[in-house]
């Protein structure tokens, strides 16, 4: 196999396979009226995208946007107008 096969290869398995993230998770409790609640923050490692949140949905809401921003294809796609 020569070089320009294994590199067209490389590139055609890289592809294939789904892109990871990393994200930072920091959660602490807080006393609040009437009890404690769970509040946290979350960070895109590579990106440095962060979000504060109190529920669980906020933070499965922005590690999914983070996700899709990078899937191909979607760059491309554009919002209908409303």
């Amino acid at each position: 196999m020569g070089n320009d096969e294994r590199v067209a290869g490389d590139r055609e398995r890289r592809a294939a396979r789904p892109r990871s993230h990393l994200f930072a998770v920091r959660l602490w409790k807080e006393q609040v009226a009437g009890g404690s609640e769970y509040r946290g923050s979350v960070r895109d490692v590579v990106s440095g995208a962060f979000r504060g949140f109190r529920n669980w949905s906020d933070l499965a809401a922005f590690m999914i946007e983070r996700v899709e921003e990078d899937e191909p294809g979607d760059r491309d796609r554009q919002e209908p107008a409303k």
